[in-house]
């Protein structure tokens, strides 16, 4: 079939015909392309949502009807009909894209209002969430559970800060700044040194000259840091399936086997976050901020981390459920900005290994970091004790609290441990 000629004779031949319905193609997916790349480096550059649409509109406008008139030109056809064609094929697409990876909600789940959460106006500006358990106080020095994420506040540690309390302690779960029920603050005031200045902001509050602070996954990290910066503040600390101290600590990686294949199988399971997880990461905060809103960030954050197996350790355990609630507060972009903090801060090893504070280093068997992420804890202070927690994943305190709660109070006093301490290299054969 040839192609039907132009108003003036001209017949086109195959060649010209396909090399200008190629052209048409061409124009929509560069127009798709620069859509997004001038949405998100306008974004990026101004924080001005609106006006990023409308230059990365006018962009796919210029792509799409320059492309078109091309395609026109080698076909001699219609301009009017073929540049609409390209536009309208250009900006549906960039539209629904865009729609349904900035724009469409995702449900998020903050943290139940309580009487029991109280509020510190802290000197850092940041005003902090807290909630305070105790009996009759025997110990002078308070409690800080130090929880993880970055953004990742948990209220799963109930009967754990019972049992410390019945020692005698006062116990304050607070939530990290950026988090929880505590202020939000632009994501470049999340910083680890915000935190670390949070955290002995709280002490000041609490007119302790020590506090102890029992830190949990990256709680772990920020404890080692406090520790570095403010030797003298701390009686005693625990840590509880512990981050890595420092970014270098390990560079080829720090999960275990399990713990990566299942989360190399959640971001292929949840396409969505992983897209603003990586864009984020890779220095677009500003572009993934300014373009979804934080309650839809916040949603995505928590579907994905209800999703991980914190057991993933052990291969062959059961994934435990987990309450529909399990991540209620937690918040993204206080995880993304600190964690891009915390890989330019300095390394606290240095100043660790002279530091003399009693540390109780508690590694659980099927937690989803490695063996050695948790041992550099034992390794580096000179006055740590390992103890092993049979049975539970990387929320060990939720997963054994009465187990977990008994022996810290007992770290914590001064009394027996309930079980011998762990001084090996390898990890436990036993598992």
């Amino acid at each position: 079939m040839t192609a039907p000629a132009t108003a003036n004779g001209f017949r086109p031949g195959p060649f010209r015909v396909a090399s200008a319905w190629f052209t048409a193609v061409v124009a929509v997916i560069v127009a798709v392309v620069f859509f997004f790349a001038a949405l998100l480096l306008t974004a990026q550059t101004t924080g001005n949502a609106v006006l990023s649409y409308v230059v990365a509109a006018a962009v796919a406008l210029a792509c799409a009807t320059g492309l078109a008139r091309l395609s026109v030109r080698l076909r001699r056809g219609r301009s009017g009909l073929t540049e609409g064609i390209c536009l309208a094929l250009s900006l549906l697409p960039a539209a629904g894209l865009s729609w349904t990876w900035f724009g469409a909600p995702a449900t998020s789940t903050p943290l139940p209002e309580s009487a029991s959460v109280r509020y510190w106006d802290l000197p850092t500006g940041s005003r902090v969430a807290y909630v305070r358990t105790a009996g009759k106080v025997t110990h002078p020095e308070p409690v800080l559970l130090v929880h993880g994420g970055p953004g990742a506040p948990t209220g799963a540690n109930d009967e754990f800060a019972r049992r410390l309390a019945a020692a005698g302690f006062a116990v304050y779960a607070y939530q990290q700044v950026g988090a929880g029920q505590s202020s939000r603050l632009d994501p470049a005031e999340y910083t680890l040194a915000r935190h670390v200045a949070d955290l002995d902001a709280v002490r000041q509050e609490l007119a302790a000259p020590k506090v102890v602070l029992v830190g949990s996954s990256w709680g772990g990290q920020l404890t080692a840091h406090y520790l570095a910066a403010h030797p003298d503040n701390v009686a005693k600390a625990v840590v509880a399936s512990p981050g890595a101290m420092a970014a270098d600590s390990f560079p080829d990686g720090s999960l275990t086997p399990g713990g990566h294949s299942d989360q190399a199988s959640r971001f292929a399971e949840h396409t969505r976050f992983a897209a603003t997880y990586f864009l984020a990461q890779a220095g677009g905060l500003r572009a993934a901020r300014t373009l979804m809103p934080a309650d839809t960030a916040d949603g995505l954050y928590q579907q994905f981390v209800h999703s991980l197996d914190m057991s993933a350790g052990c291969p062959a355990a059961a994934k435990p459920r987990r309450p529909a609630d399990a991540t209620a507060g937690y918040s993204l972009w206080v995880n993304v900005a600190t964690l891009a903090s915390a890989a330019k801060a300095a390394d606290p090893r240095p100043a660790l290994r002279h530091n003399d504070t009693p540390l109780l280093v508690l590694r659980a068997q099927c937690d989803y970091l490695r063996w050695e992420v948790t041992r550099e804890y034992r390794d580096t202070f000179p006055k740590a004790t390992m103890l092993t927690v049979d049975g539970a994943g990387h929320t060990v305190l939720a997963d054994k609290p009465a187990e977990t709660g008994d022996a810290v109070a007992a770290f914590l006093t001064g009394e027996a441990l309930p079980g011998k301490p762990y001084t090996a290299a390898e990890a436990p054969s036993r598992w």
